[in-house]
């Protein structure tokens, strides 16, 4: 039996085998595609360059942290850096920068360090895609934080899914989902009654809410949207 991965359509191949290289047979599709706003992307170096020793930076994607890179925007070394999730994480490291991490990959596990618990007269940019971290911006404004939103992509859903291999519904034994929005996406693309039939792992309790609304009855949750992280949960799935 095989898992059903829906990902970002730029991190299927590598997702695919990387399951299927811990012996987790996978196939992954690509719901949706992002495209840099290039607008955000020019501005965003003076937005940067405003920034004191005790404001803040927040990197919110491997996409965001990606784009940096290939559009070689440098952050400024003396802000605090924090990145929402290992893989974000990683890619800012790679790049020379001291980055914090919460241990929960999410808005909530931000929200909860201490760092940012008193933010008055503090600038915080938080470099992203269009429309994520609405509440993450509107609960550090609330701290006395001068939100600046850096949009630098958009995500795009894709008409005709894009898969690793092809597949029929009877091969799936578990889907795993990355995001909120590859679940509405699922359910765009594919039969419902299907989807609520299998169990799903999750990325975050958000993402486990969302699946719940959708009439998933099976939700099980991952320590965060790794793939590291996703094939542990799986593992431990297909044991049981």
């Amino acid at each position: 039996m095989t898992l059903l991965i829906f990902r970002p359509e730029q991190k299927c191949a590598i997702s695919a085998t990387r399951f299927i290289a811990a012996g987790l047979p996978a196939i992954a599709v690509g719901l949706i595609d992002t495209q840099a706003c290039e607008a955000a992307l020019a501005t965003l170096p003076s937005i940067l360059s405003t920034l004191n020793a005790d404001d803040s930076i927040i990197v919110t994607s491997t996409v965001a942290t990606q784009l940096l890179a290939l559009r070689h925007i440098r952050l400024p070394q003396q802000v605090n850096t924090y990145a929402v999730g290992a893989s974000t994480a990683q890619g800012l490291i790679e790049q020379g920068y001291q980055v914090m991490v919460p241990s929960a990959p999410t808005t909530e596990g931000l929200l909860a360090l201490n760092e940012l618990k008193q933010l008055t007269g503090k600038k915080v940019v938080i470099i992203k895609g269009q429309g994520g971290r609405q509440d993450l911006a509107q609960q550090l404004t609330l701290r006395g934080a001068a939100i600046s939103l850096a949009d630098i992509y958009q995500r795009i859903k894709i008409a005709t899914p894009k898969a690793t291999q092809q597949w029929q519904a009877e091969q799936i034994r578990c889907i795993i989902a990355t995001s909120g929005e590859m679940i509405e996406s699922a359910f765009e693309q594919f039969d419902p009654k299907w989807l609520q039939s299998l169990p799903w792992i999750v990325v975050s309790p958000r993402t486990e809410q969302i699946a719940a609304k959708f009439g998933i009855n099976t939700i099980l949750l991952s320590d965060d949207a790794s793939d590291q992280a996703l094939i542990r949960r799986a593992k431990e799935f297909l044991e049981h």
